[in-house]
């Protein structure tokens, strides 16, 4: 029988508008994200972002490794060479809920 994997959604903002729809940018941050975590956490962590806004985004990654997740956003401090900061608001289980605090 196999195990269904249970996900985390963050909301993450960042400091400056950085189009996070660009795919360019998408690679640098999960570029970023490895560097923090290591090869193991970041396969562990599988972080992919699901939406992308000008300032918002809204990052997939695997139960349980969150924390570590959001720690690494938290060191990231540039993405391709513009100086930026991470803040993540908000953590949830469903996507529907963290959609609907990005619309307000």
């Amino acid at each position: 029988m196999a195990r269904r994997i249970k996900n985390r959604y963050i909301l993450a903002e960042t400091s400056i508008p950085l189009d996070m729809g660009n795919i360019v940018n998408q690679a640098e941050l999960q570029t970023r994200i490895m560097q923090v975590l290591g090869t193991i956490g970041y396969s562990y962590s599988n972080p992919k972002i699901m939406f992308a806004g000008e300032k918002q985004f809204i990052l997939r990654v695997q139960r349980s490794s969150e924390e570590s997740t959001m720690l690494a956003l938290s060191f990231i401090k540039s993405i391709n060479g513009r100086k930026l900061g991470i803040c993540t608001i908000k953590t949830s289980g469903t996507i529907k809920s963290l959609k609907e605090a990005l619309l307000k």
